[in-house]
């Protein structure tokens, strides 16, 4: 085999092509380096938001939407039940009272103390009512579970879910209690419900509405909302929306998201459902507004007839793979559960008939019997709907 002297190489010894190789493999680095460095985008403040021209809150012992003066918006703190002090627990409320007659809407948010999207949401829409222009009243609680709130909790103080609780009891437990006194003092004067809610700790949620679909008024109100998926269902026994209904007030919960946060996208599709529904009642128009009267997105909404969630078989890390508002078919790998030491110990197939993602789990940390997946099952639009039944939570 013949050797080449590398310094009498013409490859090697030439200056312009060795100049050259050494420009490329620094001009190479650089791209690397480049590439690995984080893009930053730079900060666009939000647009200055005057504020609501509410005066301070007085505070009452009763609600009555009459002593309300027409043609202001109103605060003020509602008493629900006395603490250990013997001072009051109180619920916050914004009340925008028309210059024409017109119905009742109540409008509530953080039943669960940790769910927050929905209080933005209150503060956008009462931000943005003309009195002069609005017939009837809306009445908003944009937190109603105030011990929850304020300890970054679900539930009420006495551990309890109050959307469980329903309709409560006079004499009955703390959580029983308070229930009973928010549907007494406050729920039973509306005429119309919207009930804010989202995922659960450990949970994400798509964009729904839980509503009786079989009832006209509800459904065309649910529509209205825009929402990624419509689950129809007459609600789990203690909820809030199903002692509304059976006070013959017209409620449907509406599902926003993520728990113990804000989430600005999902914020304004509520915001726009919410608009919609006011001008489908006669109360307050769309004419003026950029929001469509009619939603957008009707014929891509996922209507399921019922859902389900499933649930492990086995402890350990948790992996689901689907994105909320995604279709699973039938026989797809859902979700993995690894023992702490990596070995894979359970797979989670979709079911028979697949459907959508309603919610799942974010929770890497499962027990045995942990939720994984929050399975919508598709309804066929050219079937009538079967009767609202309650869901497996």
């Amino acid at each position: 085999m013949r050797q080449v002297d590398k310094a009498s190489s013409p490859m090697l010894s030439h200056p312009t092509r060795t100049g050259f190789r050494k420009l490329h493999l620094s001009t190479t680095a650089n791209k690397k380096k480049q590439s690995l460095a984080w893009e930053r985008e730079p900060y666009q403040p939000p647009v200055a938001v005057p504020p609501m021209p509410l005066p301070p809150p007085s505070t009452i012992d009763t609600f009555d939407v009459k002593d309300f003066e027409a043609g202001l918006v109103h605060s003020c703190w509602l008493n629900v039940v006395q603490d250990g002090f013997g001072e009051w627990v109180r619920v916050p409320l914004i009340i925008a009272r028309g210059v024409k007659e017109g119905p009742v809407i109540g409008i509530t948010a953080a039943v669960h103390g940790n769910e927050l999207n929905g209080i933005p949401c209150v503060h956008r829409l009462m931000g943005s009512i003309s009195v002069q222009k609005l017939s009837g009243t809306i009445v908003a609680c944009p937190c109603v579970n105030t011990p929850g709130y304020t300890s970054f909790s679900r539930h009420y103080r006495d551990g309890v879910d109050l959307n469980r609780t329903f309709p409560g009891k006079e004499d009955g437990t703390q959580s029983q209690v308070f229930c009973h006194n928010i549907l007494q003092k406050l729920i039973r004067h509306f005429n119309y419900h919207l009930d804010l809610h989202t995922a659960s700790f450990g949970r994400i949620n798509s964009y729904y509405v839980r509503a009786d679909m079989n009832d006209p008024e509800v459904a065309e109100m649910t529509w209205l909302c825009n929402p990624q998926i419509i689950l129809h269902n007459s609600g789990q026994d203690g909820t809030l929306r199903g002692c509304a209904t059976a006070l013959g007030i017209k409620c449907l919960t509406i599902e926003i998201g993520n728990p113990q946060s804000v989430q600005t996208r999902f914020v304004s599709w509520t915001y726009a459902g919410c608009r919609r529904i006011l001008d489908h009642l006669g109360m307050y128009s769309l004419s003026r507004s950029t929001i469509t009267p009619q939603p957008p997105n009707r014929a891509n909404v996922a209507l399921c007839r019922g859902g389900y969630w499933m649930y492990t078989k086995h402890g350990g890390v948790l992996e689901v793979f689907p994105n909320v508002n995604s279709y699973v078919r039938e026989g797809e790998l859902i979700a993995r559960v690894k023992n702490i030491f990596g070995n894979v110990v359970e797979e989670v197939y979709a079911p028979v008939g697949g459907g959508v993602t309603v919610g799942r789990s974010s929770n890497p940390v499962a027990y045995t019997g942990d939720r994984v997946i929050h399975i919508g099952i598709v309804h066929d639009r050219s079937l009538p709907l079967p009767e609202a039944g309650g869901e497996n939570y």
